[in-house]
């Protein structure tokens, strides 16, 4: 310990021991207003990625869907498709009876890139088949999803395949 000089009072010690005071005090806050600063800047520049629009709104209709699954289940109608070498063909029939005037339409949905996906609106060649030329533009596991409606009743489908 450092002997006090008759020079030196204890007003003169406190005020240089206190010298440092103001600055530990202002270091504790920047301490703890910096990364809140910035945590909020990151917020803010990032928004929340949305994996499905208007969640609340589709999740109270979910009622609705099993509704309408039961009724396209309740129609009897069978329809397969297939996709081979350029042609998507839908073959379509109704307990049976083969689908001679429904209108068939096919979103092909690429897995991972938006801009790939295609659209075709199939016709009839006869028989309940249905069918079309598509281009899809890479090799890739493709979902087909398709609607056959016919007399104001419409079934919805997927299929999954590999052009």
């Amino acid at each position: 310990m450092k002997a006090i000089s008759s020079a030196e009072t204890q007003a003169d010690i406190d005020r240089r021991r206190g010298r440092f005071v103001p600055w530990f005090i202002a270091a504790f806050f920047i301490s703890f207003m910096l990364p809140l600063i910035a945590f909020t800047v990151l917020a803010f520049r990032h928004a929340p990625s949305e994996v499905t629009a208007q969640a609340y709104e589709k999740g109270l209709a979910y009622n609705n869907a099993l509704d309408a699954e039961a009724a396209q289940e309740g129609l009897g109608w069978k329809v397969n498709g297939a996709f081979r070498d350029g042609v998507y063909r839908v073959s379509a029939s109704d307990r049976g009876v083969a689908m001679e005037d429904a209108r068939v339409e096919v979103w092909f949905v690429h897995p991972s890139v938006k801009t790939n996906d295609r659209h075709a609106v199939l016709t009839h060649s006869g028989r309940g088949i249905y069918e079309a030329k598509i281009d899809l533009p890479v090799r890739a596991g493709w979902s087909a999803h398709v609607t056959v409606e016919d007399h104001g009743q419409q079934l919805q489908t997927r299929y999954i395949f590999e052009n």
